[in-house]
């Protein structure tokens, strides 16, 4: 939402063509049928993962999934409410029994509206919380156990520059965010002592999304950029452990040009 980096023009590097990094693993990735979730389930499909696209809007999701599938891609449709108990808990035990173990978790799925504290009804706020913060918190709960008997795992948190610096217009936003973060950074000690690790992460530039058309003012959208662009940032969080990139909150866009000059040098 905040992230105004200025990207600038670069040619194709190894890191803008997806190989097997990611092969063998299982990953279930939120928010898939639209921006930013749509471009990392695609791009992990690339990188030879076994992906579960989670979101509640069945026919996009459809859509996207059979796209994937289409190009290649081990992608399986999984029809979600993250904001549900039953069933984040179904959803997973589900997977666990397809494909016997989730490895990366990258919770995606995000909601905002863009209101006056004194215009901010409950409704709105208890919205915005629940899928933003309720919804991680529920997945990460579900996926805990598996990954602790693993022994491995990478999680990564959706955040906002919104989840450090307060912004007007986003109170319940900023909340949610801001909660993603103490969470995550509580979750994060948690698990890596199970070999699991936990990060959050922001685009880092503006970044075109279903969101962002309808917050972003004509200063970002002459910046804005297609979700691609920094999904190498969440192929490199996938493949971490506690004593790699572990609880930290990472610029996506910093990260994924860091990945593409080391490549390309």
């Amino acid at each position: 939402m905040h992230d105004t980096t200025t990207p600038h023009a670069a040619g194709p590097t190894p890191w803008d063509q997806p190989a097997s990094r990611l092969s063998g693993r299982v990953a279930l990735v939120t928010g898939a049928a639209r921006g930013i979730g749509r471009a990392v389930a695609r791009r992990f499909a690339r990188e030879g993962a076994t992906v579960f696209a989670a979101d509640r809007l069945p026919d996009e999701l459809g859509g996207v999934v059979a796209t994937l599938v289409a190009e290649g891609g081990n992608v399986q449709a999984c029809s979600l409410d993250v904001t549900d108990e039953a069933a984040v808990d179904a959803a997973i035990m589900g997977i666990i029994d397809v494909a016997g173990r989730i490895d990366v978790l990258a919770n995606v799925a995000g909601v905002i509206a863009l209101e006056a504290i004194d215009a901010t009804d409950v409704a709105t706020f208890d919205r915005i919380v629940a899928v933003n913060l309720r919804g991680p918190f529920l997945t990460m709960r579900a996926v805990a156990p598996h990954m602790r008997r693993a022994g491995h795992g990478a999680i990564i948190n959706v955040s906002s520059r919104a989840g450090t610096v307060g912004s007007a217009l986003e109170a319940a936003y900023c909340a949610s965010k801001f909660g993603l973060e103490g969470l995550s950074r509580a979750v994060a000690k948690d698990l890596e002592t199970d070999g699991i690790a936990v990060n959050t992460i922001t685009p880092g530039i503006p970044t075109r999304t279903a969101m962002s058309e309808t917050t972003y003012g004509p200063e970002q959208r002459a910046l804005w950029r297609d979700p691609d662009v920094i999904t190498p940032a969440f192929v490199q969080l996938a493949l971490q452990d506690p004593t790699g990139i572990h609880d930290q909150h990472v610029n996506a866009w910093q990260l994924s040009e860091r990945l593409r000059r080391a490549l390309a040098s």
